[in-house]
C-alpha cells in the first residue's frame, strides 16, 4: 500500500495523515492512563490537564533533538566542496528557513527522545509545585482580558436582573483560584500510570511513519516488506538501477509498533497484577528499561541513522544505552531497599512477639 499524498485535503486546508494519527495517538494514550487513574482513584481529569502540559514543551523537545542530531542523509554534504550541508549549525543560522530551517516542524523532523524527554518534563511541571507558580503567572499576565470577560459577564447578567425586577450586585473582579495543592502531587502513581500508557501511544504513532514513507530498514525479500519511493530513500538506496522501483525494504515503524503493542499488554498486567511487589515508580522504569533495549537493537537495522557530532556514534543507540544502565540501576537499587525495608519490618515484628513472650 501506497500514500500519494499524505494530506487531507478540505477546502483549502490541508489536514496531515501525520498529525492526525500522532493526535489519535495521544488521546488513546491519555484515555488509557485517565481509565488506570480512575480505577486506582486517582482524579483522571489531571491526566488531561498533564497532557495539555506536555504537548508544547514535547513538540519543541522533538524538534531540538532533531536539530541537534540530524540524520546523516543531512549531513553527508558537509566538508564537501559544493554539497550542501545541513548540519546543526546550518539549521540554527537558517533557523526560518519554511523549507529545512529549525522552526520548520511541518516538514518533518521530529525526534522520539526529544518528544518524551519535553513531554515528560512539561507533565512534572504540571504535578510539582511550579503549577501555581506558572498558572499564577499566566493568570496576571492575562487579566486584563479576565478582567473584560468579566465585566461584560456582568453587564449580561445585570442586563437580565433589570428584565426580572431584581437588583443587580455591583461588579468586583475575580482572581481565578486554583484549587492545585501548593506542594504538588506524588510522582509516583502518575509515573507508573505513564509508564502503561506511553508504549500504547507509541504503537499508534509509529504507524505515522510508514505516512511520511520514513523509518524503514535495509532491503528485504520478506513478504511483510514495504515499497519506498525514490525520493523517500537516503544513499546508497535511490539508485533504481541497484536497487530497483519494485525493491522492498523492511518496515523498521511496523517492528517497533508490534514491540510497543506487546509491551503495553504487558505493562498492563504487571500494573495490574504485581504493582503492590514494587515500588511506586518501577513500572515506569520498565518501560524505559524494554524500551531501551528494542530500540538499540532496531537502530542495526536502520538505514537514517543520526550520529553525535563527527564521533560516528548512533545517537539513538547512546542514549538507549545509556537509558537502559540508569532504569536498571535504579530498579536494582529500590529492589535492594524494599528487601532491607522488609527485613526490618519483620525483625520489628519479632522483637514484639518476644517482648510479648516475655510479658506473659
Amino acid at each position: 500500500m501506497e500514500f500519494e499524498q499524505a494530506y487531507l485535503v478540505i477546502g483549502n486546508l490541508q489536514v496531515r495523515y501525520y498529525g492526525i494519527i500522532i493526535v489519535l495517538a495521544l488521546l488513546a494514550g491519555a484515555y488509557v492512563a485517565s481509565q488506570l487513574a480512575s480505577r486506582s482513584e486517582l482524579d483522571s481529569d489531571h491526566i488531561w490537564g498533564g497532557l495539555t502540559w506536555a504537548i508544547l514543551p514535547g513538540i519543541v523537545g522533538a524538534r531540538l533533538w532533531f536539530v541537534l542530531f540530524p540524520p546523516v542523509s543531512l549531513t553527508a554534504g558537509c566538508g564537501v566542496e559544493g554539497e550542501l550541508c545541513q548540519d546543526t549549525a546550518w539549521m540554527l543560522q537558517n533557523f526560518f528557513d519554511s523549507q529545512n530551517g529549525a522552526v520548520a516542524i511541518w516538514n518533518g523532523g521530529l525526534s522520539i527522545f526529544g518528544a518524551m524527554i519535553g513531554g515528560m518534563f512539561g507533565a512534572w511541571l504540571y504535578l510539582s509545585a511550579w503549577h501555581n507558580r506558572i498558572v499564577g503567572a499566566l493568570t496576571t499576565l492575562a487579566a486584563p482580558l479576565l478582567w473584560l470577560y468579566q465585566l461584560l459577564e456582568w453587564l449580561l447578567v445585570s442586563a437580565l436582573d433589570r428584565l426580572r425586577g431584581k437588583e443587580s450586585t455591583r461588579f468586583r473582579y475575580r482572581r481565578p483560584v486554583s484549587s492545585f495543592p501548593d506542594e504538588g502531587m506524588r510522582l509516583g502513581p502518575w509515573m507508573d500510570i505513564a509508564g502503561v500508557a506511553i508504549p500504547l501511544g507509541q504503537a499508534i504513532g509509529r504507524i505515522a511513519n510508514y505516512i511520511n514513507q520514513e523509518l524503514y530498514g535495509g532491503p528485504t525479500n520478506l513478504p511483510w516488506g514495504i515499497n519506498i519511493p525514490r525520493g523517500a530513500r537516503v544513499a546508497p538506496y535511490e539508485s533504481l538501477i541497484d536497487y530497483p522501483i519494485d525493491t522492498l525494504f523492511h518496515p523498521l515503524w511496523a517492528y517497533e509498533s508490534l514491540w510497543s503493542l506487546v509491551a503495553f499488554v504487558i505493562l498492563w498486567r504487571i500494573y495490574h497484577h504485581y504493582r503492590g511487589q514494587l515500588s511506586s515508580g518501577d513500572i515506569l522504569l520498565i518501560y524505559i528499561a524494554q524500551y531501551a533495549v528494542g530500540r538499540f537493537l532496531l537502530e542495526f537495522m536502520r538505514v537514517e541513522i543520526a550520529t553525535i557530532g563527527q564521533t560516528g556514534l548512533n545517537s539513538s543507540q547512546t542514549i538507549t544505552a545509556i537509558a537502559l544502565i540508569v532504569a536498571i540501576a535504579l530498579l536494582w537499587r529500590r529492589r535492594g531497599r524494599r528487601s532491607a525495608e522488609a527485613l526490618a519490618a519483620a525483625d520489628a515484628t519479632s522483637r514484639s512477639a518476644n517482648l510479648s513472650g516475655v510479658g506473659s
